[in-house]
């Protein structure tokens, strides 16, 4: 979550205070009715069919739900839609008429270029009210499999949307195994939430519709009762109840199968070798020749989603995206190593999650594998090339701590944790308070590891805007005000230490001459400590959530005119629990006062439970506390 967010949510927790009541969560619609048949092939190929009957619960359900969309591959699968309606109230129905159902390409960017044959089905239903009824029953005909000769679902439940009527049957052919098995929410807590949850099934006899001498499945679910999603949770799938079914044995069968596919694509030309071996023609090491390849392709590369029959598991050839010099990650880490291979470096695509998902499920399903990055086995080291500002060494905060298949060996590993040693911000700021009050300062911030990264970009996309408005967006968010301005280097030039300096003026903080008090000024700086405060902790959620690391040391240096008197400063502060470490050091040599704030969370985990939310709770409001502290004068 960004900062800025961050902080508004936590104030307006903070202002509305213990005894405020939030509103008795309601879904926006309830699943009455979802029955799902997949009848599976020896080839992998199948058939979905769905029947689904929701009703509108809110006028957010009314705004989201009244248009339903069904994705699809075009060249993979067709999909029809054979009947729709709505349902009002009173128990009419009105048929979605067929210029209402439409097929449509599915956009990857922003200015609708179309470069794949992802394709979705949009329903629209007549006169959604609340209260309504949308009915749809689909036919899904996954004709070629995106791995021959495989197959996998997962189905996940989302404890935000009751169900009441959930029915999930699979019939395959017994030539093709396949693993089939249901799993419920995960926690205790949870589970109180979630009453009446139920989840059961399994194999069952075949019945005489199916194909003869078929395997059948059937699992229900009820959950009559949902419970909103909570502030910073990770992905559903790493605690939610889920269904699945696969025919690979385990994942690393997937990854090997993502090889076989992938690894022909990955092939230099001569092009492609000649640029490759010029550039890194003075390199001093594999190193080297890593990150100067590295860099190449994620500052000529565009980020473009290229998905063309099997090309959402299936990179572009090597050469096309060098031509073309746009692609998504699967050509990224396709291009590159090819690029890494001309210079005698091997690497592999690992699969990930990109995103909030810690865990994998025990089956095989996909879910939640949605991003390749590159592995380098002689160097031990993950690289991301879509992660246009992380330089080789330094992962994403998203790619930080997630499993990853090795697609090249069917390995699972682990990519490495953010590291305090590396993750950080160092903050220095000298100021001079004149007569009036008003403030004269200089700030240096400098940036490490993923706080560089998601800096670099901040500082890349506001470069080309005007700067006053940068200065009154910073200044506005530390309740303060003034004017100012900024220097930094290039934000791609990833061989360099990332710092930004300032130098502001900022108005009165302190009522002078007389009597005044202040909070020692932030300016120009993004003041992380005091913004990292406000973020208040739910205490007595049921679902884990991401606990990112802070490494944030900031000092302040600040000179008070000469006939100013100083009858207070505030005091020392020392919180220290396990993972979560503050200090606040404040000192006074005559006109000049200094204070350091020094603030580490590192839980040496990304998943955090409830006692970890209490822990952080306390921290926080002691960390709040001398934050706001004043330095009285007169």
């Amino acid at each position: 979550m960004h900062l800025l967010l961050s902080w508004l949510i936590g104030l307006l927790l903070f202002l509305l205070g213990p005894g405020f009541a939030l509103a008795q969560y309601k879904a926006s619609y309830t699943v009455l009715k979802e029955h799902i048949r997949v009848d599976v092939k020896d080839d992998g190929s199948n058939r979905y069919q769905m029947e689904r009957v929701i009703r509108i619960d809110t006028p957010t359900g009314v705004e989201k739900e009244g248009e339903q969309r069904f994705g699809y591959v075009g060249s993979l699968e067709t999909v029809e839609i054979l009947e729709a309606y709505t349902e009002k109230p009173d128990g009419t129905r009105i048929v979605v008429p067929a210029d209402q159902i439409r097929t449509q390409d599915m956009a990857d960017d922003d200015d609708g270029r179309i470069f794949s044959d992802r394709k979705q089905k949009i329903v629209i239903f007549p006169q959604v009210a609340i209260g309504s009824k949308l009915y749809v029953r689909l036919d899904n005909h996954h004709h070629t499999p995106y791995f021959p000769g495989h197959f996998f679902i997962g189905e996940f439940f989302s404890p935000a949307i009751p169900q009441l009527d959930y029915r999930f049957t699979l019939v395959h052919d017994p030539k093709l195994p396949i693993k089939v098995t249901a799993k419920s929410h995960q926690g205790e807590a949870l589970l109180r939430k979630l009453q009446g949850f139920r989840i059961s099934g399994g194999q069952v006899p075949a019945q005489p519709e199916d194909p003869p001498g078929s395997i059948r499945y059937e699992f229900s679910v009820v959950q009559p009762v949902a419970i909103a999603s909570e502030r910073a949770e990770v992905d559903s799938t790493d605690f939610a109840a889920w269904i699945g079914a696969t025919s690979f044995a385990d994942w690393g069968a997937l990854g090997r199968a993502y090889q076989a596919r992938s690894r022909p694509h990955s092939e230099a030309d001569e092009a492609i070798r000649t640029l490759a071996q010029s550039l890194t023609a003075k390199a001093g090491g594999d190193l080297d020749k890593l990150r100067i390849l590295h860099d190449w392709v994620a500052q000529h590369i565009r980020y473009l989603g290229v998905y063309v029959g099997a090309g959402g598991f299936v990179p572009r050839k090597a050469t096309e995206i060098f031509a073309t010099r746009y692609g998504d990650c699967k050509d990224h880490v396709a291009l590159l190593e090819a690029m890494l291979r001309a210079v005698g470096i091997e690497s592999s695509p690992a699969l990930i999650n990109l995103g909030d998902a810690y865990g994998l499920p025990e089956l095989a399903v996909s879910n939640p594998i949605n991003h390749v990055i590159t592995y380098v086995p002689s160097l031990d080291l993950y690289v991301d090339s879509t992660a246009q500002f992380a330089a080789v060494g330094t992962l994403p905060s998203e790619d930080s701590n997630k499993p990853v298949i090795i697609t090249a060996t069917g390995e699972l590993k682990r990519t490495p944790p953010q590291a305090p040693t590396r993750d950080g911000v160092r903050v220095l700021s000298r100021m001079v308070m004149l007569s009036d009050g008003r403030i004269k300062g200089e700030s240096t911030m400098h940036y490490g590891g993923t706080y560089a990264i998601s800096s670099r970009q901040a500082w890349h996309d506001r470069q080309h805007k005007d700067p006053q408005n940068t200065v009154d967006w910073m200044l506005n968010r530390n309740k303060e005000s003034g004017k100012g301005s900024f220097k930094y280097g290039d934000p791609l030039d990833l061989n360099t230490n990332w710092v930004v300096n300032t130098s502001y003026e900022l108005d009165e903080i302190a009522n002078l001459p007389g009597k005044s008090a202040f909070t020692l000024p932030y300016g120009l700086t993004m003041a992380t400590i005091f913004h990292t405060s406000a973020y208040r902790q739910i205490t007595d959620r049921v679902t884990p959530f991401k606990c990112d690391l802070y490494n944030i040391d900031e000092q302040t240096e600040l000179t008070l005119p000469e006939k100013v008197k100083v009858d207070q400063i505030p005091t020392d502060v020392f919180y220290n629990v396990p993972g979560i470490h503050y200090s606040a050091n404040y000192h006074r040599e005559g006109q000049v006062i200094r204070a350091t704030r020094r603030l580490l969370i590192d839980l040496k985990k990304s998943v955090c439970d409830q006692a970890d939310a209490i822990a952080w709770e306390k921290a926080r409001l002691a960390i709040r506390r001398d934050v706001r502290n004043q330095v009285f004068v007169r």
